[in-house]
Order: C-alpha cells, then structure tokens, then sequence
C-alpha cells in the first residue's frame, strides 16, 4: 500500500453479526477473543449478557446483535468476543465472528441514510463503505453502546441515567 493511499483510509476490524458485516475504527479495540459463556449480572440492562474475566480484569459483555437488530445473539464455533475501550471503559463486544482488519479508503464511506433509521440506531452509524462487493456499516463506538447502557447499579436498585456521572 502507498503513504498516500494509508492518509486518506482508515482501519477497521470486520465483523459479522448474522449476514450482516460491521466495522468498529482498529484503534479502539483491544483484542478479540473466543466467545465464553458470560457470567450473568442481576439486572443488568437486557443488552448485558454479563461479565467475563480477562487477564485479571472483569469486563462486562454486551450483546450487539439484540443492540442492533433486536435479536437475541446466540453463539456458535466461530462466535467471538471483540474487547473494545469505549468511554464507559473495557467492554466486550459479542459477534458470530470477527473475519479481518480492513483499511478502508476515506472516499468509499458513505453516510447512513437519513429516514430509515431509528435516532438511537442512526447515530451509532458513522458511514457506510462497500468493500469487495458487500457493505459494512461503520459503527461508533460509543454511540453504540452508550454509557448510560453500562451504568453501575445504585443503592436503590435503579440504574443511573444518561447524563448522570457514575461515581
């Protein structure tokens, strides 16, 4: 690849989520691990599925495909957990498989397309991008899962909310 082809691409890891391929920027992914059985959190929001232990750290697992599409995510051999820091810290990504990482030139990005989206869904999209005859849909990070969706539980039992800072 050229220097100027690598100043005007980005890169991305490239997942899948049923037969659909999402891309989450390279730089905000730590490592993508085999999916485990998360251990489930007392009430937890329904995008949780739970916590695993990596490396000594907890991390919570979020299950992307009911985020997106509504469905429930069910694993499989090649179901992966992708380890990603967004603003509310280390988090798990659960996907049906994590294929590549792929530099994708700045020009092949669409934007979402206004009015079919929902408002919450609509901003966890920053583009689209054909690639290699198929489309990746371009997530944000934390539009995705927003803090509000990993809020710490408080004494009352109620889960804080967006805006609120967690302590």
């Amino acid at each position: 690849m050229t220097e100027a082809l690598d100043s005007d691409a980005r890169s991305y890891v490239v997942f899948r989520l049923g037969s659909e391929e999402y891309g989450i920027a390279i730089e905000r992914v730590q490592s993508i691990i085999r999916y485990e059985e998360p251990t489930p959190v007392p009430r937890a929001p329904g995008i949780v599925q739970g916590v695993i232990n990596m490396r000594g750290r907890v991390i919570p697992v979020i299950d992307l495909s009911k985020r997106l599409k509504g469905t429930q995510f069910t694993p499989s051999a090649h179901a992966r957990i992708v380890v990603a820091e967004s603003e509310a810290g280390l988090l798990g990504l659960a996907v049906d498989a994590a294929s590549e990482v792929a530099s994708i030139p700045l020009t092949a990005v669409q934007p979402a397309p206004d009015g079919v989206l929902s408002p919450e869904t609509a901003s966890a999209i920053t583009g689209v991008a054909e690639r290699e005859g198929r489309l990746v849909v371009l997530l944000d990070l934390d539009e995705t899962v927003p803090r509000a969706t990993n809020a710490h539980t408080t004494d009352t039992g109620q889960t804080g909310t967006e805006g609120e800072v967690d302590v």
